[in-house]
C-alpha cells in the first residue's frame, strides 16, 4: 500500500551512494532559504532548525532549507527551495500490531520503483523501527524510515541528489533521530 511506504524514517549508517526523501506537515510556515543554503552549509550543524508538528501531534526537526508545501497533507510535504530535495512525514494512528502502519515487517518495502537494485544498500528492520536506503532510478538517493510505538507509527522519506550526500546524510539522520509521536486514543461513541 502506498500510504504505507510514506512512513519510513532514516537511519545512519547511510550506503554509500544512498540519498533521502523527506516530507512533512505543510501546515507549519518557514520562510524560503536560499537554493544554496544546504549546499553552501559543510555539514547539517552548521544550518538552521525547526520543529514542525503535524495535526495528530507528531513532531520532527527539519532544516529551513525543506520548505512546506501547501495544501499537501497528508502527508505533509516538503521541497528545497532549489526543487531537488523532497520529503513527507506522516502519521499513522494504528494500535494493532501487525496492520498497515503497525507493521515494522511490512510497511517499509522497498520496490524498483523505490530503488535502481534491490536488495536496497541499507536495510535495517525491529520491532521500533524499519527503514532502507538505496539509489533510485533516476540517479538521486532515496531513503524512508518509519518508527513505531504503541499508537501506531510516523514515517519519513526523503529523495535528495546524491551530489549533495555529505550535507542529507547527516541532517537525514538528526530528522529520523528527532521523529516523536505523540499518544493517542480514539474517541468512541459510547464510551
Amino acid at each position: 500500500m502506498r500510504f504505507v511506504r510514506r512512513f519510513r524514517l532514516s537511519l545512519l549508517p547511510f550506503a554509500a551512494g544512498c540519498g533521502v526523501h523527506l516530507a512533512v506537515w505543510a501546515g507549519a510556515s518557514a520562510a524560503p532559504p536560499a537554493a544554496s543554503d544546504h549546499a553552501a552549509a559543510g555539514n547539517s550543524a552548521d544550518v538552521v532548525w525547526t520543529t514542525f508538528t503535524d495535526p495528530h501531534g507528531s513532531t520532527i526537526e527539519l532544516p529551513k532549507t525543506l520548505i512546506p508545501q501547501a495544501g499537501a497533507y497528508p502527508p505533509a510535504s516538503f521541497r528545497s527551495a532549489d526543487g531537488q530535495t523532497s520529503a513527507t512525514f506522516e502519521t499513522v494512528t494504528e494500535s494493532r500490531p501487525g496492520f498497515p502502519g503497525n507493521d515494522p515487517a511490512g510497511d517499509v518495502d522497498p520496490t524498483l520503483q523505490d530503488c535502481r537494485v534491490l536488495p536496497p544498500a541499507f536495510r535495517a528492520t525491529n520491532a521500533h523501527l524499519s527503514a532502507f536506503s538505496c539509489v533510485a532510478p533516476a540517479g538521486s538517493i532515496v531513503y524512508e524510515v518509519a518508527r513505531y510505538s504503541p499508537y501506531g507509527s510516523v514515517i519519513l522519506r526523503i529523495e535528495y541528489p546524491a551530489g549533495q550526500k555529505a550535507f542529507w546524510d547527516q541532517a537525514v539522520s538528526r530528522m529520523s533521530r528527532s521523529m516523536r509521536q505523540q499518544p493517542r486514543h480514539e474517541v468512541t461513541p459510547y464510551g
